[in-house]
């Protein structure tokens, strides 16, 4: 008898640590950055990268932020309609449109960081 005591301690144990594990990683996956969603669609889109695990991760769980957010779940459409094709994640035409997505961030990172620097020179 506490032979199975123990296994259903040990296996609630490990459930517990990975419902824990898998908090923690959503946590962290909600704060991603302009620079973490400009990586992961940078990586899908370079010929050189033999995997994405950024742009999996990206595609993976929701963002705290609004515009990321946004960008994740135009992403996940342009995936659905844009079916993989042999050594990519989606045909030429994904990546045509996650390449405008990417140019987009990219303006919208660089006028960011013009006001940023031009309330730095005013101070």
């Amino acid at each position: 008898m506490s032979l199975w005591a123990g296994v259903i301690a040990a296996a609630a144990g490990i459930g517990l640590f990975f419902a824990w594990a898998n908090r923690q990683t959503s946590k962290a996956h909600a704060r991603f950055t302009l620079e973490d969603v400009e990586t992961a669609l940078a990586e899908l889109l370079d010929p050189q990268a033999h995997d994405h695990d950024t742009w999996d991760l990206f595609l993976a769980r929701p963002i705290n932020d609004p515009y990321l957010e946004s960008l994740r779940l135009e992403c996940l459409r342009i995936c659905q309609g844009c079916p993989p094709v042999p050594g990519k994640d989606i045909n030429e035409e994904g990546e045509k449109r996650v390449a405008a997505l990417l140019a987009e961030l990219r303006r919208r990172t660089d006028t960011s960081d013009r006001a940023a620097d031009a309330r730095r020179v005013s101070q």
